[in-house]
């Protein structure tokens, strides 16, 4: 068969430059919500128990600003910096 290649979903959800286009949209279209999914999505792809380690923030900390998706700026910068510097 040609043409046909295989798909990696996970590579796709966890590529910064694309998370960060997604992102940017969302904002542009006013679309809070949306912003938090990419994150979480992000996130997801990446592992949140070792994230979470990484981040040194507090198990509570870390699932309240995922699960209820209103981090205060300083906590989701937390979050994403630790997904980006091991």
């Amino acid at each position: 068969m040609t043409g046909l290649t295989r798909a990696n979903p996970l590579k796709e959800l966890i590529d910064p430059e694309k998370t960060g286009l997604a992102i940017l949209e969302c904002l542009q279209n006013n679309d809070p919500e949306g912003v938090m999914e990419m994150i979480s999505i992000y996130l997801d792809a990446l592992n949140k128990a070792q994230l979470r380690k990484q981040s040194k923030l507090p198990k509570s900390t870390m699932y309240s600003a995922l699960k209820h998706r209103n981090p205060t700026i300083k906590t989701l910068a937390k979050i994403m910096h630790a997904s980006t510097h091991e």
